[in-house]
């Protein structure tokens, strides 16, 4: 049966506007798998002592302390092929404004000495990101944001098909949008593949 081409294109129109409406298709959301949206909150907890920093990165899990040397970050990977890590950055400032958080991750320097032949590879990641945040008024500001990772070498796994954990250097730049004072950290991490 041969339809004439004004019927098609009435129920080729009809089609495309019960899926605009929702009704008739169903589209896969765009935004599933993708990584979380950084995150804000402001805390009304003492501000530093002098001495101590203003700006760290601290536990994605929550807490107002350093994050330690040596702690392990765990990656994520998305449906699409890429992977983050999760870090949380705390600021005290003495005012509001729009800070910009340049993020990165870089491998750790080599340690001295050739390792045996048989000793499993860990793997080489570097990463990174920039956040615009809106510092809170006189206060702590944390923000918890992806940090994106490029595998650079997967590694290599022991006897018992274990790959060690990636080392890096995670570090944060935090420049103001007004005139005033960059400020940075930076910490030494693993990440568990």
């Amino acid at each position: 049966m041969r339809l004439p081409k004004l019927q098609i294109s009435v129920a080729i129109t009809a089609l495309l506007g019960l899926c605009s409406m929702g009704t008739f298709c169903v589209l896969p959301d765009a935004n599933k798998g993708a990584p979380p949206d950084p995150s804000f909150a402001c805390a009304d907890d003492e501000p530093p002592a002098a001495g101590e920093a203003s700006l760290f990165f601290s536990d994605p899990e929550g807490g107002a302390s350093p994050l330690p040397a040596d702690a392990v970050l765990q990656l994520e990977y998305g449906p699409q092929g890429g992977q983050h890590v999760m870090v949380t950055v705390r600021h005290h400032t003495s005012s509001d404004g729009v800070w910009a958080y340049r993020l990165a991750l870089a491998p750790d320097a080599a340690e001295p000495g050739t390792p045996a032949p048989e000793a499993p590879r860990a793997p080489v990641l570097e990463g990174s990101n920039t956040v615009p945040v809106n510092a809170c008024a006189s206060g702590w500001t944390e923000t918890t944001a992806p940090l994106f990772i490029n595998i650079m070498d997967s590694g290599q796994a022991d006897a018992a098909g274990e790959i060690p954990k990636a080392r890096g250097v995670l570090r944060l730049v935090a420049t103001p949008k007004e005139a005033g004072e960059k400020a940075s950290a930076e910490v030494r991490v693993q990440i568990a593949m």
